[in-house]
């Protein structure tokens, strides 16, 4: 596969307010383009971090989110939504580039702050029902939990389930209330057999592909990466094993995958 061979790509959920040196930020953002990786959504930490991360998506023009990762809500959530309620308030006057509400979820992984989680989790979905907004969701080991919770938020444009790697069960009932896979690094390992299930069952509609922190992490790791003519990003890699295992053209999926992006987050 060439990148002659599929359509445009937007990334649905990169961290590039990770990279701090300058110029391994441009080499990485040329690439990209010249991969056709032409749009992208820089999803949000914490509200000490969301300076950095709209001055690199201003620089460069891409779509991002707002909000708070579960790994980073504190006791002071309250404060932390009244920070975020301020800042949305702002970019919708302003019309930015915003385009959704995220990272925002439950990690079951951290429960020294799981009921703080849960408190500002719901905040959040209810600004994102506010502002009429897709959610970007972060959802590890407490399926259940995000998933009552949206439900009960009735929300207006459902969203993406971030880095999905659940079961066929779990994708449909998300798939269900509204909201599309994100699809990531996870799917090129060859031991992934239950993602790799999911793909093989769920419509191509469903589906949203990102890089995350995979590519992030290699670039800041040596800038030479970015000079090695077999350096690739992973997005022509998603969109080929998507092909394989739904046994379809990599252009129909590129194609697919692309449109769903565009409408979700009003591209």
């Amino acid at each position: 596969m060439t990148e002659q061979s599929i359509a445009a790509m937007i990334d649905s959920h990169i961290h590039l307010d990770n990279i701090n040196d300058p110029h391994q930020l441009s080499l990485l953002a040329a690439l990209m383009q010249e991969q056709g990786i032409n749009g992208a959504i820089i999803p949000a930490v914490e509200p000490s971090l969301w300076s950095r991360q709209l001055q690199v998506a201003n620089q460069f023009g891409y779509a991002f989110s707002l909000g708070i990762h579960p790994w980073y809500v504190k006791q002071h959530w309250q404060q932390q939504i009244s920070e975020l309620a301020t800042q949305l308030a702002e970019e919708s006057r302003t019309r930015s580039r915003l385009v959704a509400i995220g990272e925002c979820g439950l990690d079951g992984n951290y429960r020294d702050n799981f009921d703080w989680q849960l408190h500002s989790f719901s905040a959040q979905l209810a600004l994102a029902k506010q502002y009429n907004l897709p959610v970007i969701i972060h959802a590890v080991k407490a399926h259940e939990q995000v998933l009552k919770l949206v439900e009960q938020a009735e929300l207006c444009r459902g969203g993406v389930i971030h880095g999905f790697y659940g079961s066929p069960e779990l994708a449909t009932r998300y798939i269900r209330l509204g909201f599309k896979l994100g699809i990531g690094a996870i799917l090129l390992n060859e031991n992934a057999k239950k993602l790799q299930q999911v793909i093989q069952d769920v419509p191509l509609d469903c589906l949203v592909i990102e890089t995350d922190i995979a590519q992030v992490n290699a670039v800041e790791q040596t800038t030479k990466t970015l000079n090695d003519p077999h350096f690739g990003l992973i997005l022509p890699l998603l969109i080929k094993k998507i092909a394989n295992l739904q046994k379809k053209s990599a252009v129909l999926v590129s194609e697919h995958v692309f449109c769903n992006t565009v409408q979700l987050f009003d591209l």
